[in-house]
């Protein structure tokens, strides 16, 4: 069995450890024999999705934004953080899906993507109901 040592977390290891678990499940390089389950049968995208949540302050800018559009001045006014640290952020978020945003003139407007939000809580709520049925199976 091809062992993966999970990485410190930054982007591009997380990148590279899942599309490393991907490549095993493909390969039928995991699992329990027994069963054939493959343990890297994983939701790529629910993944990075947790993760760009895995941060207070972006859990504080998506609470911030709720049903509005806010440039970012709004955004920094109303947190303890820098305006570049806000920008990391807001930019996270962006890549992920949780924000969109426009430009108007100099500046950049943000509002939460509802599509994206109404997407992770269904497959957050298929993921937790699989792990919790896997749970009531244990003898």
């Amino acid at each position: 069995m091809n062992v993966l040592a999970i990485s410190d977390g930054s982007k591009r290891d997380m990148d590279k450890d899942m599309a490393e678990m991907q490549e095993n499940a493909e390969r039928g390089l995991c699992g329990d024999a027994k069963t054939d389950d493959c343990c890297c049968e994983v939701d790529l995208e629910l993944a990075r999705a947790f993760k760009a949540l895995g941060h207070p302050a972006r859990l504080m800018i998506l609470s911030k934004l709720g049903s509005h559009q806010h440039c970012c001045g709004d955004i920094c006014s109303s947190l303890p953080l820098a305006q570049s640290t806000v920008s990391q952020h807001l930019k996270v978020l962006r890549e992920c899906g949780f924000i969109e945003w426009q430009t108007a003139g100099p500046q950049s407007h943000y509002r939460v993507n509802s599509e994206k939000v109404s997407w992770f809580l269904a497959r957050s709520e298929a993921f937790f109901a699989g792990v919790t049925n896997s749970l009531s199976n244990i003898d």
